[in-house]
């Protein structure tokens, strides 16, 4: 294979090196070579994985293993991930080569593991081993442990809250087995610490370990600090023994914190801090538990019992935290609103910025980043939250919860954020989270600043986004990361002044009173089938089916999670448990789905649209190319005015204010487009009528907005790219292209399409609709906002490249001025023949190819070669080519009418119909069952393995070979007609010799 062309498609700090370790991988692993550069590719730190994944291969004993991963290639995938993304974790894969095996046999990935799932898998570990250090052998547990959490972080199976959750699960079990290993050993020395009970009796007196702070709200990092209190049951034993209670259970909490913390040749376990117990650093590390309800009580500061609203069970005695947690509540929390606790965050918070600002007077880099402890930082939204929670908790108990983004949304859901902040907050927090955990992984230490080296913040872009950092300079992360640090800083100074000022008019709030002792936290499955039996026996049979998948459970315990989050989401699902029986097919196959579902469950009626086969006014029926003849190569008979959807047309003539009539677009909008995914799940439709129906609704919506900006005579919106060519798809950005009659005032035009695409683009609490793309204008971002018929024509008559004439070949009329819109598209159409008559023409095209297909991976279904832009290419260049100027409508209908013009040959038409049907289709699930827009198959197994069923269901046939083998054989069919049509040397004739 030539090396030295494979290293060029990967960002190599050191090409020559990599070229050498892919040669000795081309000998160790002959059948898997050539889809390494490709995986590497898609890594953050190419060299790194490289240079590991020769390590691990290169070792004499790992015969085996090199035939495993010759054998399974997915575990090379697996291996580039872990080293790509964390050589921490990969020293311990190189050590721990028996993974390899666990991972292939258990195909685990899809799924979350719960504390019993460790639990069994430390019992079985331990077992195997023959380590007698028990703080090593935790500590290796936990890394072992950790390649699994990551690579579903990393491969994007597992959500933020997901991995937080296993790691903070994972962590309850090595506290509570190291908690048992030294109960034990103190037990065989001195015997049970007893007490006598209230009638008597001598009984074991009983012992709790409580989690605080990021453990404690299950939202553990990879490398944190975790807070612990040790709590043990009060009396004594009037048996006189070697030590007391109080001296026995000392040191059990003294052990136990050393050997969680001690470092051996794995490393430590954890970091313990004690700090949060009864009188911090002075205080006993074990309290009895009427003490310490006596110190919360009585003596504890504020910012003390505010560190208790993430107080949860982590190991012992379950029923000793539960009277501990249910004594104190009412200290944390008042019945009335408490506004004295904003004194509390700010206080707190001003204090670790002191902190943080006399640390950075002493570095270099006083510029450097934290995305932790700066302003509008991870702190921040953490205690703007808790503030939140203390205020309203009181009165509101189901607001009390542990979890930072579940606690948001219960906020949220009761009014006490806005929507816009409760979307940047989110949206912040996930984002800085994400950038911590990236920055812990390389190296597993504690850290949150940003590095200042450009090539390891290059290496933390690619962790943190993936292939969105290709070609993208280092400034742009750092200018997201401050922009949304302080969007963030924003909303704390509003919110914390806010609440400051209500808390000066109502100072007669400064005493406790006794809350309701119940806490509102998250609700496992087997809680909520036992309040379904209850409430709802109907959803109960739904809910309790013994053939639900794992997946299929997890996602229908979120949407009934937060469906019990508020009275009205619960009545719903109440009365209409059927809905929620239907909703199980897309819980299993659509995070997308389901995530909308999650956060609207009023869209469960849309289920019944489905159900009964009705169709929206409006999305079908219209005059679109899935349903009648054409006319032009720009159609200009196309009626988008929203009319055809009653509810978009009502926006035009309503005079409820702008806020809500933006609002009114995006929920309609949503619905549209939840139908159209719930349809093409349930009933297995072919990928143009899904499509044609995504088309309309973005082109309704379009229409609504030019109406709400005043849709003044004498401008015309036009459509371009996969909008244009009635293919807008989930997650599509919209190219659009506005144009203004010449005579027309040119501001006031500028202001009604930067009113339109503010309506369409910009962020509500109901959400956005579409991103919209301006840049395939004339001149791109340094063109006019709006262009006339005038200026396009002379545009393309000299300036434009032979890239917009083949673009300009979708270009077709949505909404405002047709006869201006039918000029515009004139005006075009006129000058694509220069095009046709240059001899560099073809040459040209063919440059553009294969610039894009070295753009990316081969695993790019876009621009791989003999991908879907092979075929877009083909259409376009033989209208231009051959002047065709009645041709519109989706690709396959392009294609159909260029066959019978005898431009393409019947093979050839049916060849490009085939594999365009194909890969749009696959495009399409891709992006339904993941929410993205990918440009490859998922990475995990459960979103690959359900894309490849689903496509298989709508396309009708088998796919024998999998999908990935079917993607493969359709470009090798592509490519060759793609050589007939565009030549080599000179400018094809049709492919029919016509």
């Amino acid at each position: 294979m030539d090396w030295a062309a494979a290293v060029s498609r990967v960002e190599f700090r050191i090409p020559e090196a990599a070229q050498i370790n892919l040669s000795r991988l081309e000998q160790r692993l002959p059948g898997a070579a050539a889809t390494l550069p490709t995986l590497l590719a898609e890594s953050p730190d190419p060299d790194a994985a490289l240079n590991l994944l020769e390590r691990l291969t290169g070792a004499p004993e790992n015969h085996e293993l090199l035939r495993r991963l010759d054998r399974s290639r997915f575990l090379i995938h697996y291996a580039i991930a872990v080293f790509g993304y964390s050589p921490w974790l990969g020293e311990t894969l190189v050590q721990n080569t028996d993974l390899f095996a666990s991972l292939a046999r258990d195909r685990t990935l899809d799924r979350s593991h719960s504390r019993e799932d460790f639990l069994e898998h430390f019992a079985r570990f331990r077992s195997r081993s023959f380590e007698t250090d028990m703080g090593q052998l935790l500590a290796r547990f936990k890394k072992r442990e950790y390649i699994r959490i990551m690579l579903r972080d990393v491969l994007e199976i597992a959500s933020l809250a997901e991995t937080t959750a296993e790691i903070s699960a994972l962590s309850d079990v090595l506290i509570e087995e190291a908690t048992r290993h030294v109960d034990t050993a103190l037990r065989n020395r001195y015997g049970s610490p007893r007490n006598l009970d209230h009638e008597g009796r001598l009984v074991d007196t009983p012992l709790a370990v409580l989690s605080m702070g990021k453990l404690g709200g299950n939202e553990l990092n990879y490398s944190s600090d975790v807070d612990l209190l040790f709590l043990y049951g009060d009396g004594e034993t009037d048996t006189p023994g070697e030590i007391s209670n109080r001296e026995y259970f000392i040191r059990l909490a003294q052990q136990v914190t050393d050997l969680l913390s001690r470092v051996s040749r794995e490393g430590p376990v954890f970091r313990i801090d004690l700090r949060l117990r009864p009188q911090g650093a002075e205080g006993e590390p074990a309290v009895p538990l009427g003490h310490a309800i006596r110190y919360y009580a009585e003596v504890a500061r504020d910012w003390e019992l505010q560190a208790l609203i993430k107080v949860r069970h982590s190991a012992g005695d379950v029923e000793l935290s539960r009277e501990f947690i249910r004594a104190v509540q009412p200290f944390v929390y008042r019945e009335e609103l408490n506004f004295p606790a904003i004194e509390t965050a700010v206080n707190s918070l001003e204090k670790i910025g002191a902190h943080r600002r006399k640390h950075m007077a002493t570095v270099r880099r006083a510029d450097a980043i934290d995305v932790k402890l700066d302003r509008g930082g991870i702190r921040d939204i953490e205690f703007l939250v808790q503030c939140l929670q203390r205020v309203y908790g009181g009165s509101e108990p189901w607001l009390r919860s542990g979890g930072t983004l579940f606690s948001l949304q219960k906020l949220h859901d009761k009014a006490h954020i806005s929507g816009k902040d409760f979307h940047e907050l989110s949206q912040g927090y996930l984002f800085l989270r994400m950038v911590e955990h990236r920055l812990q992984l390389r190296r597993g230490q504690q850290v949150h600043r940003v590095p200042s080296l450009d090539s390891d913040l290059a290496v933390l872009y690619r962790s943190v986004v993936g292939e969105e950092a290709r070609d993208r300079s280092t400034e742009v992360f750092v200018t997201q990361l401050r922009r949304t640090m302080n969007a963030v800083a924003g909303i704390y100074d509003r919110i914390i002044h806010h609440q400051q000022a209500q808390g000066r008019q109502e100072r007669d709030t400064a005493d406790f009173r006794l809350a309701p002792p119940e806490v509102g936290r998250e609700n496992s499955y087997q809680q909520i089938l036992e309040r379904l039996a209850t409430d709802a026996p109907a959803l109960y049979e739904v809910a309790a089916q013994r053939d639900l998948t794992t997946h299929t459970r997890r996602n229908l315990q979120r949407f009934l999670s937060a469906a019990f989050t508020s009275s009205e989401r619960y009545a719903a699902l109440i009365h209409h448990p059927e809905a929620v029986g239907r909703a199980l097919r897309l819980f299993q196959v659509s995070d997308y789905l389901t995530d909308i579902l999650v956060r609207y469950p009023q869209e469960l009626g849309a289920l019944e649209e489905v159900a009964s086969g009705a169709r929206k006014t409006g999305v079908l029926e219209r005059d679109s190319p899935a349903s009648g003849d054409q006319s032009g190569l720009f159609k200009t008979d196309v009626s988008a005015s929203g009319g055809h959807d009653p509810i978009f047309g009502f926006l035009a003539s309503s005079s409820s204010p702008r806020s809500e009539k933006l609002g009114m677009l995006r929920q309609h909008y949503r619905h549209r487009s939840f139908t159209a995914g719930s349809r093409d799940v349930m009933d297995f439709r072919l990928v143009y009528e899904s499509l044609a129906e995504m088309s309309a609704a973005a082109d309704d919506a379009i229409a609504a907005a030019l109406a709400l900006a005043g849709q003044p005579p004498g401008i015309a919106v036009l459509a371009l790219g996969r909008l244009g060519s009635y293919e807008f798809d989930l997650a599509s950005d919209a190219d659009l292209l506005f144009v203004r009659d010449e005579h027309s005032e040119a501001d006031a035009m500028i202001k009604v399409a930067e009113q339109t695409v503010e309506a369409l683009a910009a962020y509500t609490q109901d959400g956005t609709l579409f991103p919209v793309d301006l840049r395939l204008r004339p001149r791109g971002g340094e063109g006019e906002l709006l262009v006339t018929p005038e200026s396009l024509a002379t545009y393309f008559a000299g300036e434009a490249q032979p890239w917009e004439a083949l673009t300009y070949t979708k270009l077709r009329y949505v909404a405002g001025s047709e006869e201006l819109a039918l000029r515009a598209m004139t005006a075009v159409e006129e000058q694509l023949p220069r095009f046709a008559e240059d001899p560099g023409f073809p040459a040209a095209v063919r440059a553009m190819r294969a610039k894009l297909e070295k753009s990316d991976s081969e695993a790019n279904f876009k621009v791989a070669a003999g991908g879907f832009y092979d075929i877009d290419y083909i259409l376009s260049y033989l209208l231009v080519m051959y002047g065709v100027r009645d041709v519109q409508g989706n690709t396959r209908e392009r294609l159909h009418t260029l066959a019978s013009r005898a431009l393409l040959s019947d093979d050839d038409c049916a060849t490009l119909d085939a594999a365009a049907e194909l890969l749009r289709t696959t495009g399409h699930v891709v992006r339904l069952v993941t929410g993205r827009s990918r440009k490859a198959l998922p990475l995990g197994d459960h979103p690959r393995r359900v894309s490849e069923q689903l496509v298989s269901r709508i396309l009708g046939r088998s796919l024998r070979d999998g999908l990935a083998a079917e993607l493969e054989q359709t470009y090798k069919l592509v490519r060759p007609v793609y050589r007939k049509v565009l030549g080599a040397d000179e400018a094809p004739a049709s492919t029919n010799g016509a």
